[in-house]
């Protein structure tokens, strides 16, 4: 018992009444010279046969308390009860090994492995103790249920039969607490593993640990590798392996727990995001460096970066969680940056809206094998929780739009299935990708009528951005180069920059817009960021960043809402209301987030605006300007005029047929077709078709 002493003294009895769990942290005892030298193999013994290990433990937990308790306190039922049920809890031991390296060699050894809990089990009642009464003489006997494998005395000591019959209103009997979880290993998002299924492992749970986590739960779990028998005709062997836990770490709330140590960010991962943060422009860098092979669109990136990094969490009810859509014609890069956002993203998953359903995004019952007891398994929403969701093909998935209204908003999932009624955790944001209904934008209906989409789901995203496919010839070359470049060698990477640079002359000055200096960035020849280290990178701001809204970014954002209102025009089909107020607070905490700031500034609100204006009202301006040019003639010219003057006077903005008629009458507008004429106005958006014989003028 010598070489316990040392063990003795660094366990405590602070927690003796509160369920007797105790403490053990690896790396005091890896670090104690003294206790090492009384037990020289300690790291080989609780490896190879932990069993052992984790009794002496418990041994010398019984050694301290009967050691510490009064003497006239031990015949007391607490303590005897308290002394039967020791609990070791093992904390920072390593290596923390993969799924695919748990190897038949694992079997019996204590591992630590990570992964997400994909299924959790119904609690039930596993006996330890058994009491059984004799049918003949009616003789009790108790016996241990080792392993939970149900066990029955032999024969009786006094009569001799062999028949028993289990007393389970016995005083005697014992049972603890049991539950069984599923637990997969975490995407890495890395194209050579993609088409295999994930590896996964079930994890029996007792006592204390039952009822700790729940789906979606990144854990960390310390415990022993056992191994069921499945063996079927043919005499073929083969076993599956299975982890009785010894210790669950939740991730999430990691740092909290002052015991254990953050060990992911090493210390070339730190001098990696130094160097980015010496980045004299890391806006831009972090922009070009997210999908690098998809050109242009650098505001859009702008608004998915900031996605990433999130707002700051001011109270339990409010969300830091950022919503991106983006609708386009087809071919445009839409699909790409979303995957590259899934990459990124410390926690991230990509879905495809043509093969996913509601129980797929939010949560599934799964019944139990030989039983009626349901268990739940989580969705993509539920697995991404504090992270991001990329959903592509938004709109192929109308019917499952209802089930994200809580999510996006609440960030949880109220579920009343079978029985079970529970709210799970949706803290993540949603990047979803659309086409306009009949795969292309129409000119001549509303971006409402071009989106197969209810109004309270389009409030619900912070960011709504619109891409048309339009000939432009300059952008059209350079597209042409960057597309060469991808598929050439670097000398043509070369000349698209220096042909950028001779049609952008744009000089580096702080005054630039937004749009501006990202655009003459991309002239620049600077090195991207690699993936791993912009992941890292995005992790250690979420994690360790928390800006604050300052009251000059404050006065600006709220003027520029102000200015909104009092247009009292809708946007984009929505009317502006306090959610895009909450979104571009939440934007420019990201911003400064970006930067790694604990404050916000001026500069930050300024660049949030200029997204904002790149949104919808930027978008179908410069169409409609586009259009314009078109048809543009005096004739055109005159008859938006007078629509304009009748507007202001009349302030109705829809008209019919018959009306459209007199109005020209009136103002002695002849035209030779004027059916057609309106028409040309309908196919370049001016008048939008609202009806067979109704339109809305577009000032």
């Amino acid at each position: 018992m010598r070489r316990y002493h040392r063990l003795l003294m660094l366990l405590s009895l602070e927690n003796l009444e509160n369920g007797i769990v105790f403490i053990i942290d690896i790396y005091e005892l890896y670090n104690d010279k003294i206790f090492l030298n009384e037990w020289p193999n300690f790291k080989k013994d609780i490896y190879e046969n932990p069993l052992h290990t984790l009794n002496c433990f418990k041994l010398a937990v019984h050694q301290q308390i009967l050691n510490s308790v009064p003497q006239e306190n031990l015949s007391s039922i607490n303590i005897i009860t308290t002394l039967s049920s020791v609990r070791i809890k093992i904390l920072n031991y390593e290596p923390i090994i993969s799924l695919q390296d748990l190897k038949a060699n694992s079997y019996g050894r204590l591992v630590s492995i990570r992964g997400c809990v994909i299924r959790v089990g119904h609690i039930k009642h596993l006996a330890q103790w058994i009491v059984f009464a004799c049918r003949k003489c009616n003789l009790q006997k108790i016996m241990k249920q080792s392993l939970g494998v149900y066990t029955i005395p032999k024969k009786c000591d006094i009569c001799g039969t062999s028949k028993f019959r289990a007393m389970l209103d016995s005083p005697l009997v014992k049972s603890i607490f049991f539950q069984t979880i599923k637990i997969q290993e975490h995407s890495n998002n890395d194209q050579n593993n993609k088409g295999s299924m994930p590896r996964m492992v079930d994890i029996e749970l007792m006592d204390n640990l039952v009822n700790t986590c729940m789906p979606g739960d990144d854990i960390t779990l310390t415990g022993i590798i056992k191994g069921t028998n499945n063996a079927k005709p043919r005499n073929k062997i083969s076993f599956s392996l299975y982890m009785e836990a010894i210790t669950i770490v939740n991730n999430k709330q990691r740092l909290q727990n002052k015991n254990i140590i953050n060990s992911e960010l090493t210390i070339k991962d730190y001098l990696a995001i130094k160097e980015v943060y010496n980045t004299p422009n890391i806006f831009s860098l972090l922009v070009h460096s997210l999908c690098p092979s998809i050109y242009g669109h650098e505001i859009i990136k702008a608004g998915l970066i900031l996605s990433l990094f999130g707002g700051t969490v001011e109270c339990s009810e409010s969300r830091e969680n950022i919503h991106i859509l983006i609708v386009g014609d087809p071919g445009l890069g839409k699909s790409q940056m979303l995957q590259a956002c899934a990459r990124i993203a410390a926690k991230g998953v990509y879905v495809c809206g043509n093969s996913s359903t509601s129980s797929g995004l939010t949560i599934t019952l799964a019944k139990e094998n030989k039983s009626n007891n349901f268990s739940l398994e989580p969705g993509a929403l539920v697995l991404t929780d504090r992270g991001c969701c990329c959903i592509d093909e938004f709109d192929k998935m109308y019917k499952q739009h209802a089930v994200l209204l809580e999510a996006m908003e609440q960030q949880s999932i109220s579920i009343a299935k079978s029985g079970i009624i529970c709210s799970l955790p949706t803290r993540a944001s949603i990047l979803a990708a659309a086409n306009p209904i009949n795969g292309r934008f129409n000119r001549t209906k509303t971006v409402m009528q071009n989106i197969k989409m209810s109004i309270p789901l389009l409030s619900r995203f912070d960011l709504t951005f619109l891409l048309l496919d339009e000939p432009n010839k300059h952008i059209d070359d350079l597209l042409c180069k960057h597309v060469m470049s991808v598929h050439a060698d670097l000398n043509a990477t070369n000349s698209i920059q220096n042909s950028m640079s001779q049609h952008i002359n744009i000089p580096h000055t702080d005054k630039l817009s937004l749009r501006d200096r990202l655009t003459s960035s991309m002239t620049e020849n600077v090195n991207i960021i690699p993936q791993s280290i912009l992941r890292k990178y995005i992790s250690y701001a979420r994690q360790y960043v928390k800006p604050k809204l300052t009251k000059e970014a404050a006065i600006i954002l709220q003027n520029y809402y102000l200015e909104l209102r009092k247009r009292n025009n809708k946007f984009s089909g929505l009317s502006i209301c306090n959610r895009q107020l909450e979104a571009m607070i939440r934007l420019t905490e990201a911003r400064a987030k970006l930067d790694l700031r604990t404050e916000t500034t001026e500069k930050d609100a300024s660049d949030v605006i200029e997204i904002l204006q790149y949104t919808f009202e930027d978008k179908i301006t410069n169409c409609q300007s586009l259009s314009t040019k078109n048809v543009t003639n005096g004739r055109v010219k005159e008859f938006i005029k007078i629509l304009k003057k009748e507007t202001i006077s009349n302030s109705n903005k829809i008209f019919s047929m018959k009306r459209l008629n007199e109005i020209a009458l009136a103002n002695k507008f002849l035209m030779s077709n004027f059916s057609e004429f309106i028409a040309k106005l309908n196919e370049n958006g001016i008048l939008l078709k609202m009806d067979s014989n109704t339109f809305k003028f577009i000032p």
